[in-house]
């Protein structure tokens, strides 16, 4: 399974997505994989290095999201570095809004 990577933007007006802050010179495919949730966001420590929520997926499966922790490859992109990250599937206690992954720094 392909290591899933990503990225985020420069914080834009409510979750809008702008422009990736870098892009691999080796971008691969992104594998389209169904998946529990149908949303992702950076979270916690992850979030404040990158500065803003909302991930850009770059290339790679995105069944890892639905991997065990353990197992996960998940890589954030960034200018300043990239970082080992782990996702947890994240049901939402009400029907108005979509079950969703949290995506957090690998420990």
């Amino acid at each position: 399974m392909k290591q899933l990577r990503f990225t985020t933007c420069k914080p834009q007006m409510m979750g809008m997505v702008g422009r990736a802050l870098t892009i691999p010179n080796k971008k691969g495919e992104l594998i389209k994989s169904t998946t529990k949730a149908g949303g992702a966001f950076i979270h916690g420590d992850a979030e404040e290095i990158a500065g803003y929520d909302i991930p850009i997926i770059l290339d790679g499966d995105l069944a890892q999201f639905d991997q065990p922790e353990d197992k996960q490859d998940i890589l954030m992109m960034l200018p300043t570095g990239d970082h080992p990250c782990i996702a947890k599937f994240t049901p939402t206690p009400h029907a108005l809004s979509e079950d969703c992954y949290l995506i957090t720094l690998k420990k």
